[in-house]
């Protein structure tokens, strides 16, 4: 589950990201982001989940907003260290999305949105943020 840092509850903050904020889509889900204040830390994301119940009933919306939940949770630590807000929308083939694509159609808008860090700005595998790898020499 994501933290409560994360998450876009209020409905005047979804309507200004409707607003002011980019949007892109591709056939599973729709993204729209807004740079800016973001949450209560300088670097945090702030991100909300959108169903409508043309996607079904309770059960079914639920569903579908667990897994792109789920999706974004395991990128936040691949987010760049910009405040922004984002909404995702479930767009028809979500309903019928594999767990994959979904995975895939997230990475894609994230990606697409500038919002996933370069392979060259995380640090390498078994070395703490900021440390430096010894080259040899």
């Amino acid at each position: 589950m994501l933290p409560l840092d994360y998450r876009l509850r209020a409905n005047r903050d979804f309507r200004v990201v409707y607003a002011r904020g980019r949007s892109a889509t591709n056939a599973i889900v729709a993204l729209h982001q807004l740079r800016g204040p973001g949450g209560t830390a300088p670097h945090c994301a702030r991100v909300g989940f959108v169903v409508s119940k043309k996607h079904g009933g309770a059960v079914v919306r639920n569903r579908i907003k667990r897994r792109l939940r789920e999706a974004m949770r395991r990128r936040l630590s691949d987010l760049r260290a910009v405040p922004v807000d984002l909404v995702f929308v479930a767009r028809s083939g979500a309903k019928a999305a594999a767990w994959t694509e979904m995975v895939r159609a997230v990475d894609d808008l994230l990606r697409r949105g500038g919002l996933l860090r370069e392979s060259n700005d995380r640090p390498a595998a078994g070395e703490p943020d900021g440390a430096v790898a010894d080259q040899g020499g």
